[in-house]
């Protein structure tokens, strides 16, 4: 497998499962069928600037830094350009944007909002964003509409 793959497999796993170790890391891919060591888990970890973030029981876990990322700039220029309307039911959030800018948008907030996101579909000048819980869906809107 390649190493952009395996790095995929590893933020899914992040986004989904609480990880506080590498071994633990290394043995949820093996799992899933993707063939790792620790040292290039340990690897792909530094790559990817994982840090361990506290969690709501206190327990460590890695995930993706939270700081300003060139991505979260990009969106935001994106969105200046491109807005055109967003709507939001439940845990749901659509985008419309100028034609041509759906898919490169999609991506960045794919990117942005990894955490956040159960799934996203993006079209020419859509984007169906699909959040875990209501309040995620909430908090894009109101990001995003404040990049406008």
């Amino acid at each position: 497998m390649r190493k952009k793959e395996r790095q995929k497999w590893i933020k899914q796993m992040i986004g989904q499962e609480s990880v506080s170790k590498q071994e633990e890391l290394v043995c949820l891919l093996q799992r899933h069928g993707v063939p790792v060591t620790q040292a290039t888990v340990s690897r792909d970890i530094k790559d990817l600037n994982l840090v361990k973030h506290v969690d709501d029981d206190g327990s460590y876990r890695y995930g993706l830094p939270k700081t300003d990322t060139i991505e979260k700039r990009r969106l935001e220029k994106m969105i200046k350009t491109s807005f055109v309307k967003v709507e939001v039911m439940n845990n749901m959030l659509s985008l419309v944007t100028t034609p041509g800018s759906g898919v490169a948008i999609g991506k960045l907030i794919e990117h942005v909002y990894h955490e956040e996101l159960f799934s996203i579909m993006t079209n020419d000048d859509k984007i169906l964003v699909i959040t875990r819980n209501n309040d995620q869906v909430k908090m894009i809107e109101k990001e995003l509409v404040a990049m406008r």
